[in-house]
């Protein structure tokens, strides 16, 4: 069968005219609620280092979205996203380069889409087509387009072909190169012919897919030239250029595509406040053409802030001048474009906006909005979603967690659902579990998502103690949440259970208070308790590779030889705001993603733990937050220290054979180099800091590891010492003291510092355990215990 009647056959399977305008069933017979879906940002990564280093490994410096992703998207309702694509990356050199044989031996054939990153493209649309769901391609690139200077002769000064084919050629010579932007006049770098040119290669190459949305024709077209110039303006730009070449490129792509919806962007960084005012000729000729803005609901609505009152502060709000930001700023933006658009006749799409979530204020403004935006058929694309590192926490996102051994879904979610009416929600509690005399704790049921009706769960104590309440009531909505407070009898583990008319599985799971005022005590007849009940006391997390699930999307316990990509923590780090999950979201699902691995599960003499032993094995990681004055200045997304803080860290591994080397488990910076880490070098253990003045210690194990046989090492640091332990005895330590240096993720089985994996012990992992604090030696030695049980380690 050829590629199109395989295409128009699948279309027909899964029940989708081909080019449907995208919308979603709405229940009574009510107007059906536009598209809403996420941008899969993650492709269009590379660009800063592109053409000037060895800086475009996929996974590392751009990284396409999972079909897990898709899926699990596709699940909760969200069946149409955005895929941002980088144009150098798809197009590596313009179809009227004149390139000698050898640069086009290295870089490819003029015009050529490139193989291997179209692989990608097609990988993610297979994975919409397979789920009913439908992906716009989105040109990420601001009407610019970033490439070498080519000398007379066809050459580039410095062109470097990396040995790894995976990586793109680059320069040695940073001036030989060059940043081509459309124009109009005379001497352009950037013309219409080129801009044509890769839209009709892509439409030729996707036009027939059943995964295929619609064409998004450039992202953010900003600070173009002046009238007459042909390089960026800050100011007084000419505003006949975008709309000349999107029209342009309409036309291009209706001579071969006459069905898929055009996405047209706007001047001004597709701006929702400026689409009726900065877009000369608009709206342009063409049929199924949606005009796509943007709006973010900060001050400047660059979604690039993220702290309430400090945008508040600010009293200024782009789109109207002197005044602060409110609770319909969000809506007021948008109506500027919807006012515009209803004059006209034409669709809209919202295709970037985020909700920041350190404030619930943020929620109630992006709820106004989406709801004007139901009501005017707008279609709502949240930033960002993707699997690329960079994205995971970042202070608007739709990454999706694990927390409780379930999918977390982020809390933008929420909102959306609920303007769509889709009607899915998962629980999950959270608070402390350490009370000694008497004190009450504090627990939070949050419902993650949208509840179309209020939900009553009761609460109860098996052992005792005084509840609040026993009943709570999770209003409908997005996002809610109840709150009771819990008393527990001293010297007695409590455990609170959910009941609901609900499938148990649908519900928290039992939480556990401990009010042991001796926990070391209570460790000579019963370690477990007494162990979680010390990292209660210092709210520390812990992961049990026995709880390793296959994926955090959706994922299932894993079995032995299956990928382990989800870890719970099971300890008491986290909330529903800030999961302290492990995981990895490496993208395996073509050949082409590079040579990385993921852990996989094993059980060793009895024992559940995680395989890191294959060659560039990427293990788990924890990725949060960091604060920033003025910006986010204390994000719920943290990590539990930073490497001034008093903190510990105790790990249960072993190694199949003596020369092992690299890390275990590091706490860091993805962007920097400071650290702590418990590591190994040719089968010794250490410690290793390093603060951000370049201060370094290193503290060396004289023993070292056997092949085979578990091991639990244990770091410890505070102001003025820092000590190593091995099975429960320290062996070095040290009296630094560190400058302040903030952490902002966790890795196990590797590290990942200064933009770049640093290489893991490719070794095995049973447990960990790390909080805030400083533990006693007695308690030190009962977590010690507690967690080479786990590895069958007699301590």
């Amino acid at each position: 069968m050829h590629r199109r009647q395989f295409h128009q056959a699948t279309l027909a399977a899964l029940g989708l005219p081909r080019a449907a305008w995208p919308q979603a069933a709405a229940p009574g017979g009510a107007p059906p609620a536009p598209a809403m879906g996420t941008n899969l940002s993650g492709l269009e990564w590379a660009r800063p280092g592109l053409r000037l280093s060895l800086s475009s490994a996929p996974n590392l410096h751009f990284t396409a979205p999972r079909r897990a992703e898709v899926a699990y998207l596709a699940s909760q309702g969200f069946k149409r996203n955005r895929l941002p694509m980088q144009w150098e990356l798809l197009q590596p050199m313009l179809f009227d380069t004149p390139a000698n044989a050898l640069a086009r031996s290295a870089i490819g054939q003029p015009g050529a889409l490139h193989t291997g990153y179209a692989s990608f493209i097609s990988s993610v649309l297979e994975a919409h087509a397979a789920v009913g769901a439908r992906c716009i391609l989105d040109l990420h690139n601001y009407g610019r387009y970033r490439d070498f200077l080519w000398q007379p002769d066809g050459s580039v000064r410095g062109l470097t072909l990396p040995a790894d084919p995976l990586l793109r050629p680059y320069t040695t010579d940073r001036s030989q190169v060059q940043e081509r932007i459309f124009a109009l006049a005379s001497g352009a770098t950037l013309t219409q012919a080129h801009f044509n040119d890769v839209w009709a290669r892509i439409a030729r190459q996707w036009k027939d897919h059943p995964g295929l949305g619609g064409y998004g024709l450039m992202n953010e077209p900003h600070d173009l030239p002046a009238p007459g110039g042909i390089v960026a303006s800050s100011g007084g730009e000419d505003l006949r250029i975008w709309p000349r070449f999107a029209q342009a490129a309409i036309h291009t792509i209706r001579g071969i595509d006459g069905f898929t919806p055009i996405y047209v962007s706007g001047n001004s960084w597709n701006s929702a406040m400026s689409l009726a005012t900065h877009n000369p000729g608009y709206p342009l000729q063409g049929s199924k053409l949606v005009y796509e803005v943007h709006l973010y609901l900060d001050a400047l609505s660059n979604g690039n802030a993220f702290d309430f009152d400090t945008e508040v502060a600010k009293n200024f709000s782009a789109g109207f001048g002197v005044g602060p930001i409110h609770m319909g700023t969000g809506a007021d933006r948008l109506r500027l474009a919807t006012q515009w658009a209803a004059s006209k006749g034409v669709r809209l799409a919202l295709t970037e906006i985020g909700m920041p979530i350190d404030d619930p204020r943020w929620q109630d403004m992006f709820e106004r909005t989406l709801a004007l935006a139901r009501a005017q058929g707008v279609e709502v694309y949240s930033w960002m979603g993707g699997s690329h590192w960079p994205i995971r926490n970042f202070p608007i996102n739709h990454v999706p967690g694990w927390y409780q051994h379930k999918t977390l879904e982020p809390a933008v979610a929420g909102p959306m659902k609920a303007v769509a009416d889709i009607r899915k929600a998962t629980l999950f509690d959270a608070g402390p579990g350490h009370s000694v005399g008497g004190e009450a704790v504090r627990i939070t049921v949050f419902a993650r998502g949208h509840l179309a009706q209020p939900l009553r769960l009761s609460v109860s104590s098996h052992a005792g103690g005084e509840l609040s309440k026993s009943q709570l009531l999770i209003p409908a909505g997005a996002n809610g949440e109840d709150s009771f407070s819990f008393t527990p009898v001293p010297e007695r583990v409590s455990t609170l259970s959910y009941s609901a008319d609900l499938p148990p599985a649908e519900l928290p799971p039992p939480r556990q208070v401990y009010s042991l005022a001796d926990p070391v005590a209570h460790a000579q007849h019963q370690l477990s308790e007494a162990a979680l009940a010390i990292l209660a006391r210092y709210r520390a997390c812990k992961w049990d590779l026995a709880d390793g699930h296959t994926d955090y999307l959706l994922g299932r316990p894993a079995q032995d030889g299956q990928p382990v990509r989800a870890l719970a923590d099971s300890g008491f780090g986290s909330e529903p705001g800030n999961a302290m999950e492990m995981l990895n979201w490496v993208n395996l699902d073509t050949a082409l993603s590079g040579p990385m691995t993921v852990p996989l599960m094993r059980t060793l003499a009895g024992r559940r733990a995680s395989d890191h032993t294959a060659p560039q094995c990427w293990g788990f990681w924890c990725k949060k937050s960091l604060p920033k004055p003025g910006v986010q200045p204390q994000p719920r997304n943290r990590v539990p220290f930073d490497l001034d803080h008093a903190h510990f860290a105790v790990v249960a591994i072993s190694v199949p054979d003596l020369r092992r080397s690299g890390v275990v488990f590091e706490a860091s910076q993805a962007e920097a180099a400071h650290c702590a880490q418990i590591r190994l070098a040719r089968g010794y253990p250490q410690l290793r800091f390093v603060d951000v003045r370049g201060q370094v210690v290193q503290l060396s194990s004289p023993t070292r590891l056997l092949a085979h046989k578990p091991t639990v090492i244990t770091l410890t640091s505070a102001p003025g010492l820092q000590r190593l332990r091995l099975d429960g005895e320290q062996v070095a330590s040290s009296a630094a003291t560190f400058a302040p240096s903030a952490f902002s993720q966790l890795l196990i089985g590797w590290g990942f510092l200064n933009h770049a994996p640093v290489e893991g012990f490719r070794g095995h992992v049973f447990g960990v355990v790390t909080g805030r604090g400083a533990p006693s030696a007695a308690e030190l030695e009962v977590l010690e215990r507690y967690l080479g049980r786990s590895a069958a380690v007699p301590l």
